[in-house]
């Protein structure tokens, strides 16, 4: 029998890696190794990986010396970038590190998790930026596959993003984008159903793009949605016209610009604009949840509802 695989995943305390790493864990035994790679081996994120059997490496991505010796002996390698934790300058310095330290370590497949990001696609940096970490993957020869992420249904339920309550209304949401325009959208936690193909069947996914969706959603069915499963009342508190959602370019704030650019592509890239597979995506992971089912079975949903209903103490 040939050894098992070495896969080691970069951001795997987050939503993206351990989504990644759960799904690894479920392919029959011999076939993969997993090693986290995680700034802080002591943070109970780590320590939850380490009590399920894994290997937890310390590596900063800004240091391409811990960064090389986290890939060492990897077959394959799960490649995330963090934007918004990190700026551009800082993403940038991930990716180049890397894909730097794959190539050193002669690694057989990457598998990337990207965005749109190329001529003619999102115009924000956030997405500008991954498209230049792709060239650098393509530029050294090393196997790729390219996972295209869309928006989390959690993205909804945590942040900024997530639902006020009061007695009257029920649960609303504010989300600065237009209300009957569709989304596309999937549960992060089915991530790995996408990324674990690839390095199970190199051959077929390699140079190729996971254009992912499981759905496409509007804002007003994320809302319509929620209350006919949970069976409480739901609604938008914010309904923005095309005027508005224009003119939420300039608003007064530091991430106008790139929160409506990105999400002027949104709009842009709906069902049938062949921006997405939904077939593709369902042929490769025919298991990924729907909205309903996600919410349905979602505890972060569960325990936001009660959070948010408890009474004040």
């Amino acid at each position: 029998m040939s050894s098992p695989k070495l896969i080691v995943v970069t951001g795997a305390t987050g939503q993206q890696g351990a989504s990644v790493i759960d799904w690894l864990l479920k392919e029959p035994a011999g076939e993969f190794t997993i090693r986290a790679v995680s700034r802080n081996p002591s943070s109970e994120a780590s320590q939850a990986l380490t009590a399920k059997g894994i290997e937890v490496v310390k590596a900063d991505l800004s240091s391409l010396e811990e960064t090389t010796a986290a890939f060492k002996d990897a077959w394959g390698v799960f490649g995330l970038t963090q934007f918004y934790e990190h700026g551009y300058d800082g993403e940038q310095l991930h990716g180049k590190h890397i894909v730097e330290a794959a190539k050193a370590n002669n690694v057989k497949h990457i598998v990337w998790s990207t965005v749109e990001g190329r001529e003619g696609e999102c115009k924000a940096v956030s997405w500008t930026s991954k498209a230049l970490i792709e060239d650098r993957i393509i530029e050294a020869g090393i196997p790729w596959t390219f996972v295209h992420i869309p928006m989390y249904y959690e993205n909804f339920w945590t942040s900024f993003f997530a639902p006020a309550y009061d007695e009257e209304k029920g649960f609303n949401w504010t989300v600065g984008f237009l209300p009957d325009v569709p989304i596309f959208a999937f549960s992060v936690a089915d991530l790995g159903g996408w990324v674990v193909p690839a390095f199970r069947e190199p051959a077929k996914y390699t140079g190729v793009r996971i254009k992912t969706v499981v759905e496409f959603l509007t804002l007003r069915d994320l809302a319509n949605q929620f209350s006919e499963v949970i069976g409480e009342k739901a609604s938008l508190a914010l309904e923005l016209t095309p005027e508005q959602f224009e003119a939420s370019r300039h608003a007064d704030h530091p991430a106008a610009e790139l929160m409506y650019l990105s999400w002027e592509f949104v709009a842009r890239a709906g069902p049938d604009s062949g921006y997405r597979d939904k077939d593709q995506s369902l042929s490769i992971n025919p298991t990924a949840k729907t909205y309903k089912e996600w919410v349905k079975d979602s505890k972060l949903v569960k325990d936001l509802v009660a959070k948010l209903k408890a009474p004040a103490a």
